[in-house]
């Protein structure tokens, strides 16, 4: 029993004793925020293709033909005429086009900075 007796004693000396040690905390400033991300973007296109196509042909027939021009069939003569063409094709085609187009993107997040620690997105994970 005695034994019992001291062993209260030891706790209730030792409980005394830690809490008369002085206690201290080290405060540090909180600040929250929500920074901002803004970006912007301008694209400005301007585009001019010419094509140019040219097609130069030309043909010749000639029907061969006895000394005086004509062709003998026996009782018959007849002359065909020779026959002669030029051809030339010329095509051109410009295509142009304009293309202007604006971007904008804003993006903002909670963050939280504990002393000198940053923490964002309210302190959960880095």
């Amino acid at each position: 029993m005695r034994t019992k007796y001291l062993g209260i004693m030891v706790v209730l000396a030792v409980a005394c004793i830690v809490s008369a040690l002085p206690v201290s905390a080290s405060l540090v400033a909180t600040s929250f925020g929500f920074p901002v991300i803004v970006q912007n973007g301008t694209t400005t296109a301007f585009n001019q293709d010419t094509a140019t196509a040219t097609d130069l042909e030309n043909v010749a027939i000639s029907f061969p033909t006895s000394e005086e021009g004509t062709l003998d069939f026996g009782a018959v003569d007849l002359a065909f005429p020779s026959i002669s063409q030029d051809v030339l094709q010329t095509q051109c085609v410009t295509h142009t086009d304009f293309a202007q187009t604006s971007e904008f993107a804003e993006f903002a997040y909670p963050f939280t900075s504990v002393g000198t620690t940053s923490l964002p997105g309210f302190g959960f994970g880095f």
